[in-house]
């Protein structure tokens, strides 16, 4: 299927520069709308050579980046710098000073843009890629990434870059055995740049012997000098990188684009480990935009043959307290008339489910100071799953009752994406299974199809930190306790 129709995108197919900006701006600030625009962008992209500049500190990257781009433009080409500045860990904000150092562009065929690391490890930032497919489309010739410089582990670009450089300051000497397994690894050119100094042929040597000792491969690293101020090596360093896109063809990060790097797999693990289900929220509003983005990415789950068999009602404000008020009457004036269409729990408890039940009713109520055997402040707390514990968003789930177990399993990854897709935009959220106790009562509220069936309820905001009940953080079982390993003993694997 086509991605749909979006405005924005044939000014940047033009080329036009004001609306590159406020493109690459959304995507830097991660505006709801963006991640629409680049989907929308995607089949527009995969012409453009990009190439990834990475390196030590203080080796001279950005006035290399500055010769590259003057050799570049004189030869006709459009060319594009996404430059990656660290960004301070007290403010957050970043100097964005590596455009200073660049002045040879060309106001209509170059286009020279900061980004700030904002934390993101691996030398980039998060909106590297996004920027780089947004000047891929904008049809520029050749895109730039210049990278932090922060050390070996910055290798992050290589997912992104059809051609690595890795700029490397004279004097090296014995480093370069140390650092060899991280990012020189990642070369495809090396060079020695600030050629003028003495130790400059003394590194070029260095790293050919190392090269030397790598096996055989249809591209051999080259080892090149330049002298970036004096313009001394650059026009041959660009021949070699423009040889080496031809020979390796472009596109390099639309082929990896579903392989994740180190700092990916990290924040999809601290997304699922600081995920928990919250009980008290602040009023801070959250967008609808946030909450189509969160279900957009969500709905990503697998489901059996496709049925994708999840409808969600998201409900804030009037809606939300209109319900909430309808079910809290039901709860305190006819609670025995309501029941599960499901159940959800066993009949009886049994070891060790028993246990871990009662570890988080007993951890719940001693945060908040309720004493056991204390009905009314348990009935109270209980109550609170039906205002939703507060979220200025409520969610409720249903499903069409033809659909068999099966699409509940589906159901479960589906809801699980919601929670991690909002842990990782700064949100929380909390499950509500008791929203199916009530569901003649949601029926009517929201006005249900006769055959949608309610699921669960869940809240979404953002946690307020200072309450007692958000410090509850339950265990879990070691994997030696449910998983089981076979077939991986010493000669077992091929």
């Amino acid at each position: 299927m086509n991605a749909p129709h979006d405005p924005r995108v044939e000014p940047i197919l033009a080329g036009d520069r004001r609306a590159i900006a406020r493109a690459l701006t959304a995507i830097e600030n991660d505006a709801p709308p963006a991640a629409a625009l680049l989907a929308a962008l995607g089949r527009h992209l995969g012409r453009a050579h990009v190439v990834g500049i990475t390196g030590a500190p203080g080796a001279g990257k950005s006035t290399l980046v500055n010769a590259l781009l003057g050799v570049w433009l004189e030869q006709g080409g459009r060319v594009a710098v996404v430059a990656v500045d660290p960004s301070s860990p007290v403010t957050g904000g970043a100097v964005l000073g590596d455009r200073i150092r660049m002045s040879a562009g060309d106001a209509d065929r170059a286009f020279i843009r900061s980004l700030a690391s904002r934390g993101h490890l691996g030398g980039l930032s998060r909106a590297t890629r996004g920027a780089v497919d947004v000047l891929d489309a904008a049809g520029f010739d050749i895109v730039i990434v210049e990278t932090v410089g922060a050390g070996q582990s910055e290798v992050e670009v290589r997912g992104i870059a059809d051609t690595t450089v890795v700029v490397c300051p004279p004097g090296l000497g014995d480093d370069i055995q140390a650092i060899k397994a991280g990012i020189l690894e990642i070369a495809d050119l090396l060079v020695v740049n600030k050629g003028d100094s003495p130790l400059a042929d003394r590194a070029v040597r260095d790293l050919s012997d190392m090269i030397a000792m790598r096996p055989p491969d249809a591209w051999r690293v080259p080892v090149l000098k330049t002298t970036a101020t004096t313009g001394e090596g650059v026009a041959a360093l660009a021949g070699r990188i423009g040889e080496h896109g031809v020979r390796r063809r472009r596109g390099r990060r639309l082929r990896t684009h579903d392989v994740p790097g180190v700092d990916a797999v990290a924040a999809v693990d601290a997304a699922i480990a600081t995920r928990r289900a919250v009980r008290r929220f602040l009023p801070t509003p959250v967008s609808r935009e946030t909450v189509e983005a969160i279900l957009a990415v969500a709905s990503r789950a697998p489901s059996g043959t496709n049925t994708q068999p999840w409808k969600v009602r998201v409900l804030a404000g009037e809606a939300k307290a209109s319900l909430s008020s309808a079910i809290l009457r039901a709860l305190e004036n006819e609670p025995e008339s309501h029941a599960e269409e499901y159940a959800y729990y066993p009949s009886e408890w049994v070891e060790p489910y028993r246990s871990r039940r009662k570890a988080i009713g007993v951890g719940l109520y001693g945060l908040l100071g309720i004493a056991k055997g204390d009905a009314r402040r348990m009935h109270a707390q209980f109550a609170r799953n039906y205002v939703f514990f507060d979220a200025p968003v409520g969610l409720v789930f249903t499903i069409d009752r033809r659909l068999e177990r099966g699409s509940w399993l589906d159901y479960g990854m589906f809801l699980q994406n919601i929670m991690v897709a909002a842990r990782a935009r700064g949100l929380d959220t909390c499950p509500q299974q008791a929203f199916a106790r009530f569901h003649r009562v949601i029926e009517r509220e929201l006005a249900l199809p006769e055959g949608e069936m309610v699921v669960v309820g869940m809240a979404l905001g953002y946690a307020d930190r200072d309450a007692p009940e958000n410090a509850l953080a339950t265990a879990r079982e070691p994997v030696a306790a449910f998983a089981t390993f076979s077939g991986f003993e010493p000669g077992s694997l091929q």
